[in-house]
């Protein structure tokens, strides 16, 4: 007759256990490891995805899409640091805040250096001077607002925490500022007759105007911006700014990169002339 030995069963039961614990650990910690590596291998970039033709929202493959100017850009800063691209859209006026809180590591997003800014963040060297501005309203309105001093008690909507903001107080003298969440929301309002004119970045009028019959604008220069800028962490702790100025660069002295970017991202959004 056969006898059970209760210890020898208990110590390979406890064994067995433990293997399959140590096992599971280990699939645990690889699972983790493996996270852990993908994570330091992106790079998340913040942009207001409302503002094409630099950044905007399109159907790509039945897919939305973040595309643009900017996007470009962003790509190439990503791959030049051997990164993988993670894209948060943020409302225009709350990127900077993300910026310093570190759930963001750059920003692009057509926004000029400002000493305000300055402040806030770091800014790299400029990446696109074209900048210029335009007043936009409805064609009926043409004869109407035919220079600055003529906003004198218009409803004039600017995108918050923008440098319209600014500059529609310091140069469309008298004018009633209708401060907006986004540019899109600032053209809806000014479509359904809630404003009277919009204040934003002439590349973003030009769009518009192009894609609505109507609308139209003030062919008038405001003072010069600084140009659009890359934005980091204030003195740049992970240390990514010099490298970011080197693909600035590059992408500037090759040939037809930037035009062909721009001429894209109009492509797309509907807005080439």
């Amino acid at each position: 007759m056969k006898t059970f030995n209760f210890k020898k069963i208990a110590a390979m039961a406890l064994s067995v256990m433990t293997l399959i614990s140590a096992t599971a650990c280990s699939g645990e910690d690889a699972q983790e490891n493996e996270d852990q590596q993908q994570e330091n291998n992106a790079i998340v970039f913040g942009t207001s995805a409302d503002y094409a033709p630099f950044e905007f929202h399109t159907q790509i493959n039945g897919e939305d899409t973040i595309v643009g100017f900017d996007v470009e850009l962003a790509k190439m800063i990503a791959e030049d640091m051997g990164k993988e691209l993670e894209i948060k859209d943020i409302s225009f006026d709350l990127l900077l805040n993300e910026l310093q809180n570190g759930t963001i590591d750059f920003v692009i997003a057509a926004m000029a250096a400002t000493d305000e800014r300055l402040e806030q963040a770091d800014a790299s060297d400029s990446y696109y001077t074209e900048d210029y501005q335009r007043v936009v309203f409805r064609a009926e309105d043409a004869d109407k607002y035919t220079d600055f001093d003529c906003f004198e008690g218009a409803k004039v909507a600017v995108q918050s925490g923008s440098i319209q903001v600014g500059m529609a107080e310091e140069n469309l003298l008298g004018c009633e500022l209708l401060i907006l969440q986004s540019a899109a929301d600032t053209f809806n309002n000014l479509l359904n007759g809630k404003c009277d004119a919009v204040l934003v970045d002439g590349n973003v009028a030009d769009g518009y105007v192009a894609s609505n019959e109507g609308l139209a604008l003030l062919d008038k220069d405001f003072p010069s911006t600084e140009g659009s800028c890359v934005w980091v962490q204030k003195d740049d702790p992970k240390g990514i700014l010099d490298s970011i100025n080197a693909t600035i660069d590059k992408a500037q002295e090759t040939e037809g990169l930037m035009a062909g970017w721009m001429a894209d991202a109009e492509e797309l959004s509907g807005t080439e002339e």
